[in-house]
This record gives C-alpha cells, sequence and structure tokens, in this order.
C-alpha cells in the first residue's frame, strides 16, 4: 500500500493536505501525539503525527474543503470559540493555532466536562463555561487581544450573539467566522432569505461580510459567513 503524501496546505498556515487541492484530505500535526478526540485517523510521517481532519464532524474543517479566499488560519491567532461542545474543533484548532490562545466557551456542563477531559493536555485551550448570549460574564478569562472569533451555536438569534461578542472581544481588522444553521432560526421561511437576514445584521453592526461559504454538503442547512471588524 503507498504511502499518502502529506504536505502544506498552500495558503493555510500548519493546516496539511493529501491529494490535490481541490479534493483534497485535511490533517493538523498533533501536537498531543498518540492522543485522538474523536476516534479520527492518526498518520506517522517523516517522524511527525498526523490528525486526519473529518469535514463531516467539524464544521471549520468543511470551510476550508470549499478553499475560502480568506486566510483566517495562521499559527500566532487568538480565538475566541463560542460553542465549543467537546472539542472536535477546538482539538484541531489547538493544532494549527500553536502560537495562539483559543477561549473556548460552552453552556451546556455535561459537554465542558467533556471539553476539559479532551483537551486537558493542550496548554493553548482554556475551556469557559458560559453563555454565549451573555459575554460580559466571561470576560475575567481573557487575557489576550482577540484575532478571530469562531461561532457555532445553534440558536435563534446567532447573528445578534456573533455581533456582542466581537463588540466586546473583537479587535479592529479581526475576523468572525459565523456558522449558520437555518433551521435553528427559522423553520419555515427559505434557507436562503435567512442567511440573508442573518447576513443584514452583520453589515447593520459595522461588520463587513468578506465572503460566504455553503457547507450543505457537510452539514445541511448551514452556510458559514466570513467579516471583518473594520476600523472606524
Amino acid at each position: 500500500m503507498s504511502k499518502v503524501n502529506i504536505r502544506e496546505h498552500p495558503r493555510f498556515n500548519n493546516v496539511f493536505i493529501s491529494g490535490s487541492l481541490e479534493n483534497a484530505s485535511l490533517y493538523t500535526k498533533n501536537v498531543v501525539p498518540g492522543k485522538q478526540i474523536y476516534g479520527e485517523k492518526l498518520i506517522m510521517r517523516e517522524g511527525r503525527e498526523y490528525r486526519k481532519w473529518n469535514p463531516y464532524h467539524s464544521k471549520l474543517a468543511a470551510i476550508l474543503t470549499k478553499n475560502p479566499t480568506t486566510n483566517f488560519l495562521t499559527k500566532n491567532k487568538n480565538c475566541l470559540y463560542l460553542g465549543a461542545a467537546s472539542g472536535t474543533t477546538v482539538s484541531h484548532l489547538s493544532d494549527v493555532l500553536e502560537e495562539g490562545i483559543i477561549y473556548a466557551v460552552e453552556f451546556a456542563e455535561r459537554s465542558i466536562r467533556q471539553l476539559i477531559q479532551n483537551t486537558s493536555e493542550r496548554r493553548n485551550i482554556i475551556p469557559i463555561l458560559g453563555d454565549a448570549r451573555f459575554p460580559v460574564e466571561y470576560a475575567r478569562n481573557f487575557f489576550t487581544e482577540i484575532d478571530l472569533i469562531y461561532q457555532d451555536v445553534a440558536q435563534p438569534n446567532q447573528a445578534e450573539i456573533a455581533v456582542k461578542n466581537c463588540e466586546y472581544y473583537l479587535k479592529e481588522e479581526g475576523l468572525l467566522i459565523l456558522a449558520i444553521k437555518s433551521q435553528s432560526i427559522d423553520s419555515v421561511s427559505k434557507s436562503s432569505e435567512v442567511y440573508k437576514k442573518e447576513q443584514k445584521i452583520l453589515e447593520d453592526s459595522g461588520l463587513e461580510v468578506v465572503e460566504s461559504v455553503n457547507i450543505h454538503r457537510y452539514a445541511a442547512n448551514h452556510i458559514v459567513l466570513v467579516a471583518k471588524n473594520e476600523v472606524i
């Protein structure tokens, strides 16, 4: 059996691929060798261990398979992650943002316990039990500026939650990645109309939406908006 040729992604720092860029498999370099988070495949190449990043289990991986034009991942970014759950995507971000800090906010107590268990050996993750609707309540946990906010919260007011957190934490020229699940907002209206309304909420707040990424193949009724915190 031939070995998988794992190489650096041509655009995203600390993300690795095999196969063609148009149909790539994704990997991150495991900062805790030998440990899996969700049963992902581990591969050794040239003395380094890589974790296969499954886009069906991680919306961020799904975004990357679509080759977005915005370069939002570099190894020294500090990230506020809203809706961290048990840590699947957070753990891959930990591999990628190896010189940054990830503030991982989760509301469910059971999920935060799993998150802590899954990421206890990862020094760049700070698990926070908190409600993303009330960002001021977890302000005491921060000791760096926030370059990137990633939000995957299945709430009716997803855009409003993102705006509040951006107003509190996102630095000028910082980026927001908002995964929008239309069925959580309005199960009656067309998804396209729901997405337009959510985008307008972001734009009315002063955020510049720079990209929209359709990830329906991996997550039904989801699109992702990438927005920049404009300098006023």
